[in-house]
């Protein structure tokens, strides 16, 4: 019997052993900090196209993660996942700003850094309708 409690409390003390590791956090991963950061950040700027003005109250999003612009146009998204992304931007309804058609809105994540936007986003005027024509 002496020998099934020696196996028994060896069994016992390396389970605890396991235990503590795995409660401790080896093995890696935790949250993003260190070389295992799975998230980076992305900062642009929004202009209005016809005169260069920074858009600020712009909101920028990317998947559930969004923020709004400064009143510089300036935004910053942190803890984007890593990977190929696209921006959705969208103006409050009462200013009346679209993005044009074709403009390319993905980014590339790169994990614990900021991706810059190599230049600001250009935002115009929405036109609903066609003009009235005149009588």
């Amino acid at each position: 019997m002496m020998t099934t409690r020696r196996c028994t409390g060896t069994v016992v003390l390396m389970s605890l052993a396991a235990a503590a590791l795995i409660f401790a956090g080896c093995g890696g991963g935790g949250d993003g900090g260190g070389t295992g950061a799975t998230t980076g950040s992305v900062s642009g700027t929004i202009n209005y196209a016809a005169t260069g003005d920074a858009l600020g109250g712009i909101v920028v999003s990317i998947g559930n993660i969004s923020t709004t612009t400064n009143a510089d146009g300036h935004f910053t998204l942190n803890r984007v996942p890593a990977g190929q992304r696209t921006l959705q931007i969208e103006a409050p309804a009462d200013r009346n700003l679209v993005l044009p058609p074709g403009v390319p809105l993905s980014v590339n994540v790169q994990a614990g850094q900021n991706t810059q936007l190599p230049a600001p986003i250009q935002m115009i005027d929405d036109v609903d309708a066609p003009p009235s024509p005149a009588y």
